[in-house]
């Protein structure tokens, strides 16, 4: 590897660290979107449904399995969205701390 050029993973990553936008899926789009419109508003599944998949026939718990791919895509700037019990899910305006 040349010392000048950057790793392979690190071409493929805008410089904050996320995840590249042609990698998301077009409900993982939108559903970004929608949650980063509104930061720290908590959205209930049947509200990001409605507004991400509004022609779709799909189960409410079919947002858990776009939210968790964001997530891992999002890498560390996934921990943004965060799992408000028995409401939704927000997009944090702040990243929480670090686990670990």
């Amino acid at each position: 590897m040349e010392a000048d050029r950057p790793p392979a993973d690190d071409l493929e990553r805008p410089p904050d660290g996320g995840a590249d936008q042609a990698s998301l899926t077009p409900t993982e789009a939108q559903l970004l979107e929608v949650l980063r419109g509104q930061p720290g508003r908590v959205f209930s599944r049947a509200e990001l449904v409605a507004l991400v998949m509004p022609d779709a026939v799909v189960l409410e718990r079919m947002v858990d399995v776009h939210v968790m791919a964001l997530r891992r895509k999002l890498a560390p700037l996934g921990r943004r969205i965060e799992t408000v019990r028995k409401a939704g899910y927000r997009y944090a305006a702040d990243a929480p701390p670090p686990t670990g």
